[in-house]
């Protein structure tokens, strides 16, 4: 009966520790964006809130309609071209 109670007591504590982990990924950057992130974080805020905090500044309408303006203002551009202008 104790190895009964004892194996919920495992199988409850590792269902808790699951739902506690969070999955992570890697986000390739280069070092300058690396760096200027860098300059945002301010004490123990991990990348994942700062970046998510960034987001939230801009929300995707917003973003849309800045990029729909650009694309009226500015003229067509191949990709090539701005391949080389970011380095990629």
């Amino acid at each position: 009966m104790a190895r009964i109670h004892k194996y919920h007591e495992i199988n409850a504590y590792h269902a808790f520790m699951a739902s506690k982990v969070r999955e992570y990924t890697t986000l390739p950057v280069r070092k300058e964006t690396l760096r200027r992130l860098k300059g945002y974080k301010v004490g123990g805020v991990s990348y994942d809130e700062l970046l998510n905090d960034l987001l939230d500044a801009h929300p995707p309408e917003e973003f849309f309609l800045e990029h729909l303006r650009r694309l009226k203002r500015e003229p067509r551009r191949p990709w090539s071209e701005i391949k080389k202008e970011l380095n990629l």
